[in-house]
């Protein structure tokens, strides 16, 4: 997973294009002292490992404030997920806090049109 910062995380603020050319489709919301979060980002760098065309940004929700008042994340690890439709949804993401297992996270990520 690509850490974001600056100008890439501002990407990810409502209204701006999320899914724009080159940038990640997810972006996983993490703490760096959270047990369930290493296990969530194991899971995620599997799916990344087996399909190269999933993109992931990744940021420390001590680092992004903004970002986590401006989406409602309520709880990490947390999953936002942009598919096809996000034009129609105010380019809102789907929040995913329950990883429970990688066959999960790849019928999820799948669903959502980034597999």
């Amino acid at each position: 997973m690509k850490p974001l910062r600056g100008q890439e995380l501002q990407a990810f603020m409502p209204g701006r294009p999320a899914a724009a050319a080159g940038r990640p489709h997810a972006l996983y919301v993490y703490s760096p002292f959270c047990g369930t979060c290493r296990l969530a980002e194991w899971m995620l760098a599997l799916l990344e490992q087996s399909y190269p065309q999933l993109a992931i940004g990744s940021v420390n929700v001590l680092e992004a404030a903004e970002l986590v008042q401006a989406h409602r994340i309520e709880s990490v690890p947390c999953l936002l997920l942009w598919g096809d439709e996000a034009p129609e949804r105010e380019n809102r993401p789907e929040k995913i806090y329950a990883f429970h297992s990688v066959t999960y996270m790849f019928e999820r990520l799948k669903g959502g049109g980034l597999l």
